[in-house]
């Protein structure tokens, strides 16, 4: 059987891609293969042989047939016998085609001289498929084609298909992928009266809880913040982006030391605090972290990996006695488990008996390993058990914005994010942050800028080293644009770097909305260094930043 292709080398993924569908199609339909294949002769599993002609050269067949249709049936060449006799077949359709090529298992394809002239083959009655294609120059006629098996084989010029093309595009997903889409559901444009919060330094937590539970506070719309501690040039009467970057860092730092959470301080868990089951304050503090997260782009980097592992949904390990957060009822469980006897072991668990009642593990032990599983489902139900319904609070809050399904269905891009310390900043990070601007090159002020560069780049080394305790790097990014750390975004607008020309103006000044440093010019780096350190550690209480 023969089916005939006018073959241009540029479409041939087309006719491969269109075979492919086809036995896709009718290989659901296996179960009716009886209806299709009525052919004498042809098993299901069989080989298709696609013979590669040109439009040129399947018109010439065409025409030879009509005209002589009679003598290719009655005429046959030496050797050739079987193939002249009259066929009782029918002719070879699209649906019988078809139904070949859905069988997954088929022949071996004979060799190459085994293969007969190509005109001899269609010199049987039988329909001959063609597939049109716009008339360009003839190509020539390729070798056997195509054998389809279970791998889909492609032979000779044809190209494997990838099985990325198949499955359609992979995009890598990153954490700034993640963060885009979620901050695009914010109205950047839009800031509702609502949205303002009034921020006091020394109690940010407790301002935070009075706007967040504002009825109609929106975390989808932009907030306003205004730092109500601050005078004169009132930094946050018209918040254009620093006053919301300091306070959402100075959030993050407030929900960190909240009483809802324990343990080591780059390694915490929820805390159960009865007190705050009754006000939702782990829904509320949930609902800060989100904002955090997807308005400022700042991460926790304070939870434990089992906190994690919780909020994802993902099956915990058992806990152990070092993970009770309660320092009395871990050196009682500690005592259980170094018991050597049953005696002892009974011993020390009626010494606990108020504790171990609480938590429902109080029982007598017969065996040592009775005393083990006591132990460890003492300080499991400790760990995990007690603490459900403040941690079905906790994720509720997550679920703001959408965050808590991303986390669910990426734990891998966010567990950095959340459970890991941040990297300390260098200074060559800060060198390469901001863009200087400089005055006209060659010009008398470009000369004291050049030297004022010198001076910064030292400076930023000597903090890095701690020769300027107790400024840090964080310290001069948050002096600057009102952030700690670099979000995973970047920043709305290129930091900059200025120069101070005024002898009178010896600090340094910013402006933390479109992140711009303002340099003091000095004729020595002594005083440049004094007067940076005194400006950054001033700045909260005189308000240039």
């Amino acid at each position: 059987m023969a089916v005939i292709l006018p073959l241009e080398t540029d479409y041939t993924d087309v006719y491969i891609s269109i075979f492919r569908r086809t036995c896709a199609r009718f290989s659901r339909q296996r179960h009716k293969l009886e209806d299709w294949v009525k052919l004498d002769g042809i098993k299901p599993s069989s080989t298709l042989y696609v013979l590669w002609f040109s439009i040129q050269h399947v018109q010439e067949i065409l025409s030879g047939q009509r005209n002589d249709g009679a003598h290719a049936l009655n005429h046959t060449s030496p050797g050739q016998s079987s193939l002249s006799e009259p066929s009782t077949q029918p002719s070879l359709s699209v649906s019988s085609t078809h139904s070949l090529l859905s069988e997954p298992s088929l022949q071996p394809l004979p060799s190459e001289n085994s293969i007969q002239p190509s005109l001899t083959l269609i010199s049987q009655p039988q329909e001959i498929l063609t597939v049109e294609e716009p008339s360009l120059p003839p190509s020539p006629v390729q070798e056997p084609i195509i054998h389809l098996d279970e791998q889909e084989t492609v032979s000779q010029n044809q190209s494997p298909v990838s099985t990325h093309h198949l499955g359609g595009p992979v995009d890598e997903i990153d954490l700034q992928t993640i963060l885009q889409k979620l901050v695009n559901k914010v109205d950047h444009n839009f800031s509702p009266t609502s949205n303002q919060i009034n921020v006091c330094r020394d109690n940010v937590l407790l301002c935070s809880l009075r706007a967040f539970k504002r009825k109609s506070f929106d975390p989808e719309a932009k907030l306003d913040v205004v730092f109500v501690d601050e005078d004169d040039n009132g930094e946050g009467a018209v918040d254009e982006g620093g006053p919301t970057r300091e306070y959402l860092r100075l959030l993050m730092r407030a929900v960190h030391q909240s009483n809802i959470f324990d343990g080591h301080e780059k390694d915490r868990q929820l805390r159960l605090d009865t007190q705050a089951l009754q006000s939702k304050l782990y829904t509320w503090v949930g609902k800060m972290i989100a904002v955090c997260v997807i308005h400022g782009g700042v991460g926790p980097h304070f939870f434990s990996e089992r906190l994690f592992q919780q909020i994802c949904g993902v099956e915990t390990t058992p806990a152990t006695v070092d993970e009770v957060g309660d320092h009395t009822f871990r050196q009682q469980l500690m005592k259980i488990q170094e018991a050597t006897t049953v005696g002892e072991a009974n011993d020390t668990i009626t010494e606990a008996a108020d504790s171990l009642n609480i938590v429902g593990a109080l029982r007598h032990v017969s065996t040592l390993e009775e005393k083990d599983s006591l132990v460890k489902s003492a300080a499991d139900f400790f760990v995990n058990g007690r603490l459900a319904t403040a941690l079905d609070q906790f994720a509720d809050g997550l679920q703001t914005l959408g965050l808590l399904q991303e986390i669910r269905e990426n734990p891998a891009v966010f567990f950095h994010f959340f459970v890991n310390e941040e990297f300390p900043l260098q200074a060559k990070d800060l060198c390469k942050l901001f863009v200087v601007d400089f005055s006209v090159q060659g010009s008398n002020r470009r000369n004291r800028e050049n030297a004022t560069i010198c001076f910064w780049r030292d400076w930023l080394i000597d903090v890095e080293e701690g020769e300027c305790s107790p400024v840090t790097l964080e310290r001069v990014l948050e002096f600057s644009s009102g952030a700690s750390k670099v979000p995973p975004l970047g920043f709305p607008y290129p930091p900059q770097i200025q120069f101070i020309h005024e002898d009178n103006r010896i600090f340094p000044e910013a402006n933390t909305c479109i992140i711009i440093l303002r340099l003091p010019l000095h004729s020595s780096y002594e005083c440049f260094k004094k007067y940076m350190m005194e400006g950054i550690l001033q700045a909260p209480t005189f308000g240039l930043a």
